[in-house]
């Protein structure tokens, strides 16, 4: 990783590779350098799926060799889950020698690595069908602005996630790496720092967000909702429950997990909650002068 000169990688003993996460706090050119390994490989990847993509369905087995092999192809690490000490195949018998399971949930299954201090995610790639890799939720935001807009959740594809785990990082989020795909071609791996549980989880929240800009708009949105700025745009935040806040190494709170979608300009030029929202996180991100409170922000209009 010579080309991320501004980060020092060390050794990653289990998966024989280099990496930017690992016990510890994690500096910011670290964070920085993180940020661009995760954008080339998540570009690799989505381009390795696009490309196994065919109009006619292809068989589990047939998808997921080929899906590998045009893997390799693109320079995405693929990684032996022998050496992460896994014996057994499927998430859900699976065990491993060295990792400890720490958590199933929609998206991945959770292994901590109490001896290097971090965790590996494995988000099992479903096939979908329309042969695509399949997994987890995503925010929707729908209705006509302003009275009758909602936000829900709807099933994400590998794309998303990989999005959802740049963008995640990139705004001050845990971070996290984007590792490969096992070898088999089954399971996407990222890693994060092994964190703590949080202290009190109301204000661990509040924290957690504020770490990432985020802010949220006055309204009613269907779920609890933030908007936060990253890759010059504004995107929603939601699915903030205890499981998903947590305390780095340093003590610092922090979201491990979260749903993210897009927040289409259509609803910033026609919704003026979101609108201000959108600007206080922009400004907040770019470190730029934050616009005055209105003071019946987050107020509901019952309630004036």
């Amino acid at each position: 990783m010579n080309e991320y000169s501004t980060g020092q990688p060390q050794f990653d003993f289990r998966t024989g590779g280099t990496t930017f996460v690992h016990a510890g706090v994690i500096s910011r050119p670290n964070q920085q350098a993180c940020a661009e390994l995760n954008r080339q490989r998540a570009r690799a990847i989505k381009e390795t799926a696009r490309d196994d993509a065919s109009s006619e369905s292809l068989p589990p087995d047939v998808w997921v060799d080929s899906f590998a092999r045009r893997a390799s192809t693109l320079e995405v690490p693929l990684i032996s889950l022998q050496d992460l000490g896994f014996l057994e195949d499927g998430v859900e018998g699976m065990s491993s020698k060295y990792l400890g399971n720490i958590g199933l949930g929609r998206e991945a299954s959770a292994w901590a690595d109490r001896t290097y201090g971090c965790v590996y995610k494995l988000f099992d790639l479903k096939l979908d069908s329309e042969n695509r890799a399949s997994m987890g939720l995503k925010l929707q935001i729908q209705g006509r602005p302003p009275d009758e807009v909602e936000v829900i959740q709807q099933p994400a594809v590998l794309g998303d996630i990989l999005d959802k785990i740049c963008l995640l990082h990139e705004a001050g989020a845990c971070p996290t790496e984007i590792i490969g795909l096992s070898k088999d071609g089954k399971y996407l791996i990222v890693k994060q720092p092994r964190c703590k549980a949080y202290d009190d989880f109301d204000k661990d929240q509040e924290l957690a967000v504020k770490a990432m800009n985020g802010v949220a708009p006055k309204g009613s949105y269907g779920n609890e909702l933030w908007v936060f700025y990253a890759e010059h745009r504004v995107w929603l935040l939601s699915d903030l429950h205890k499981g998903n806040i947590r305390r780095l190494p340093d003590g610092s709170a922090t979201i491990i997990d979260a749903l993210i979608g897009e927040l289409p300009d259509y609803y910033l030029k026609h919704h003026p909650k979101l609108h201000e929202a959108a600007v206080k996180a922009k400004a907040l991100a770019l470190g730029e002068v934050v616009p005055p409170d209105d003071p019946f922000y987050n107020v509901d209009d019952d309630d004036l």
